[in-house]
């Protein structure tokens, strides 16, 4: 049984679809029925999740279906790794009818719906993400964007797509590692929207309990649907929308002061999300009692908790002042009011800023 959310935007409206063997049961006609369809897969999704999409591509008429795979990293998140794409697109004549589908983790989906953006202007978009991380964050909301200078995101464009299908079944091939990095965009919901999510969180993690596909299909759904209320409000992050940055201008700053390449983005986030609540609770807008929940909750599904070794304050500092979500020449932060409750900071105190990273 699949669970469905309903995104609104200015731009577009579409279905996003939570459940398991999706892949196997959707009938796909609708959109694909007479297109020529290309399939951008992610090389580490498992072939038995691209044979149950493509059994259900071949049973809705499709004019003409192309499968590519490309190497995900965030080096190849880039204008050279984009390039692949456009070729096969270019060279098989694929008109602006056509439709592409993301199948991987949010760097496939957020270079696919890239490539769809900007392939004559804009053409049709399914995405189809396959970690825990790209199903409760990349996935929704339109966001598309690639790496470029050192800087994480910052070349991209906000497009919808036309249906986000969350296959729970494409989990079950996850390291712990990836999955425990989607963990850190629930934690994230939670916090800056819904307390009792964080309470459910809370139960399961402390308490070192096993999720069972239920919980685990349920806690997707409840942390989409914050996503999902939030983009349809906020389409293209002009006001309420960049409360979903928690602990990401601390987190692309650790990302980029590694070349991109010592944190995986979730446990990144997941030391963002302690420095952004450590910074709340200097601006005495969160107590320390819930200061230390945030800590222990992170801490215990296995998210980093310390500076990496290697850290450097200056490169920090540096990164930070690249950041993308400078407006006005103001830096802002996004910090708590509560848990399940938060608001956005400009220009905190510099000093205060480099005491919150001191965990």
């Amino acid at each position: 049984m699949s669970k469905s959310i309903n995104v609104r935007t200015p731009s577009g409206n579409y279905e996003v679809l939570v459940g398991s063997k999706l892949l196997e049961d959707y009938n796909f006609k609708w959109l694909v029925q007479n297109r020529q369809v290309l399939v951008v897969k992610d090389s580490n999704v498992p072939n038995k999740i691209l044979e149950n999409l493509s059994i259900s591509l071949d049973n809705s008429e499709a004019k003409q279906v192309e499968i590519m795979e490309i190497e995900t990293s965030e080096k190849n998140k880039s204008f050279e790794g984009l390039m692949p794409i456009f070729e096969v697109l270019n060279s098989s004549k694929f008109n602006r009818d056509c439709l592409l589908i993301g199948l991987g983790g949010g760097i496939t989906t957020d270079m696919v719906g890239f490539v769809a953006a900007s392939y004559l202007r804009g053409v049709d978009l399914i995405q189809i993400p396959t970690t825990l991380l790209s199903q409760v964050d990349a996935a929704i909301g339109g966001k598309t964007g690639i790496n470029f200078s050192g800087s994480k995101n910052n070349i991209g464009a906000f497009y919808q797509p036309k249906l986000v299908l969350m296959d729970t079944d494409s989990l079950k091939s996850l390291s712990k590692l990836d999955f425990v990095d989607g963990l850190a965009e629930i934690i994230k919901h939670s916090l800056i929207a819904d307390k009792n999510l964080f309470t459910k969180l809370e139960n399961i993690f402390l308490n070192d309990k096993d999720l069972s596909d239920a919980e685990l299909t349920q806690i997707i759904y409840e942390s989409s649907l914050i996503k999902a209320f939030v983009v349809s409000n906020d389409e293209k992050e002009k006001s309420d929308r960049a409360l979903l940055n928690f602990g990401h201008t601390y987190g692309h700053a650790f990302e980029a002061i590694q070349s991109l390449e010592g944190f995986s983005h979730g446990q990144a986030v997941g030391l963002g999300m302690i420095c952004a609540s450590h910074l709340s609770l200097l601006l005495e807008k969160i107590s320390s009692e819930e200061f230390e929940k945030i800590k222990n909750l992170i801490k215990s599904v296995g998210l980093p908790h310390e500076l990496p070794d290697n850290f450097n304050e200056d490169d920090f500092s540096e990164a930070m002042s690249r950041d993308k979500k400078i407006l006005n020449k103001k830096l802002r932060f996004i910090t708590l009011r509560g848990i399940g409750s938060a608001e956005i900071t400009e220009d905190p105190p510099d000093d205060l800023v480099l005491k919150s990273i001191n965990l």
